[in-house]
């Protein structure tokens, strides 16, 4: 069973991503993509996981951009949200993309290695 909890962050996890659609900072560059949300136990905080393919560059414009927009996300969704409190926004970058790659890079390369050791 979902606990109250768990269907808000669902739920602000749509509404980040619908919100952040209608973001119009120049910085926000690279494929961007909301990967989870985590709220705090008191609800007042609303920790946003985010993802960004593309060069370092992009990774850096984008978080700064997103620094920026955060209030503006959650205007947003306060207007389309009848919650009685919208938690305040934060962004976090997730690396979880990329340690899992270099977790398979290192397992491909284990595994090249034991196909070589065999006659």
């Amino acid at each position: 069973m979902y606990t109250r909890n768990d269907r808000l962050n669902s739920l602000f996890m749509e509404e980040v991503s619908i919100a952040l659609r209608s973001v119009k900072d120049p910085g926000l560059t690279g494929f961007l993509t909301v990967t989870g949300v985590e709220l705090s136990q008191d609800r007042k905080i609303a920790t946003v996981y985010y993802s960004v393919f593309g060069e370092t560059e992009q990774k850096q414009s984008t978080t700064l951009a997103l620094k920026r927009a955060a209030k503006f996300v959650r205007h947003t969704m306060t207007k389309r949200l009848s919650l009685k409190v919208v938690p305040e926004i934060v962004f976090k970058f997730d690396d979880t993309p990329q340690r899992a790659d270099r977790v398979d890079k290192i397992l491909n390369r284990l595994s090249d290695e034991e196909k070589g050791k065999e006659p």
